[in-house]
């Protein structure tokens, strides 16, 4: 296939990409070369430097599949940037669709658990209603509602896959703002200090990438059209018990402190999450890297 992947250098972009590219003719659009380097296999990939917003029907001219992976990744631009998540997640993903319309190739729109906000009834499911908590949720939701409406109108096959907490091999750990497991890894790696919110007295469910890529794969391969789907580990942990587990792999025990969460983390943050999964796993899916394995070849990629 001809696949287009927008923000293809991106953590989970580019692990899609190093997955089909040895399979699939793969154009990476991207908005900056830097991410480069998560790709094993560069020579076998074409990448496009060109925002989202100005993308054209000539970038998806005899595309058969696009990943639409392209997006802002956390909470906090409404207090730099207010206007950043609509310009990229929902003026982003209408330019996409405007460049779709008429070449009518699939498309699998990668949104995440964040837009469910903080649920009274656990697990969720693709059928629990949606209250996101900030902007980067809330314009991801609309981003799918805008897939969804441009496959009824125009015709073709748009499918969502909402992604629960993913962490693994090339995902930074140095950024406080986003992937909070790496950051964690890298530093029961190192034996440093940790603070973690209430001494890590909540539950979340936590994806390995490669997972999460089989995940994605497996709606493109299977899914009706139209349908959205719900990719976790179906298993949910306690951000404490993580450390036991990296103390065992590490060898070394660092301090755990517990502390408060600002106030903007208690207006936008999820608490506790656990996702049910079966839906997606009557595709045929099924992760098949448990916590203590995934965090083993985090470590690993960081030594």
């Amino acid at each position: 296939m001809n696949i287009l992947i927008t923000g293809g250098l991106g953590f989970i972009g580019s692990a899609l990409v190093n997955r089909l590219c040895r399979e699939h003719s793969v154009v990476v659009l991207t908005r900056s070369e830097r991410g480069c380097s998560r790709l094993r296999y560069p020579e076998l990939v074409q990448v496009r430097v060109k925002s989202l917003e100005k993308v054209t029907q000539d970038d998806c001219k005899g595309t058969d599949l696009v990943i639409h992976c392209a997006s802002t990744v956390d909470n906090y631009n409404i207090q730099t940037e207010p206007y950043l998540d609509i310009q990229t997640n929902c003026n982003g993903t209408i330019a996409l669709l405007e460049a779709c319309k008429e070449q009518k190739p699939k498309l699998l729109f990668v949104s995440t658990f964040f837009v469910y906000g903080n649920q009274a009834h656990l697990p969720v499911n693709e059928e629990s209603p949606c209250e996101p908590l900030g902007l980067y949720p809330a314009t991801k939701l609309c981003a799918e509602q805008f897939c969804k409406i441009y496959g009824r109108l125009y015709a073709f096959h748009v499918n969502v896959c909402r992604l629960t907490n993913v962490y693994g091999p090339g995902e930074a750990f140095d950024n406080t703002k986003k992937g909070a497991l790496n950051f964690l890894i890298r530093k029961a790696q190192l034996g440093e200090p940790i603070n973690v919110y209430r001494g890590g007295n909540f539950f979340r469910d936590y994806l390995y990438v490669d997972d999460a890529v089989e995940a994605l794969w497996a709606v493109v391969q299977r899914a009706p059209a139209g349908e959205l789907y719900l990719a976790g580990s179906g298993t949910p942990v306690y951000f404490k018990d993580l450390m036991g587990c990296l103390h065992g792999l590490t060898g070394k025990r660092s301090t755990i402190g517990s502390m408060e969460p600002p106030r903007f983390h208690e207006v936008v943050g999820i608490r506790d999450f656990s996702a049910d999964t079966s839906k997606i796993r009557a595709l045929g899916w099924a992760p098949k890297v448990g916590i203590e394995e995934g965090l083993k070849r985090t470590l690993a990629s960081h030594e």
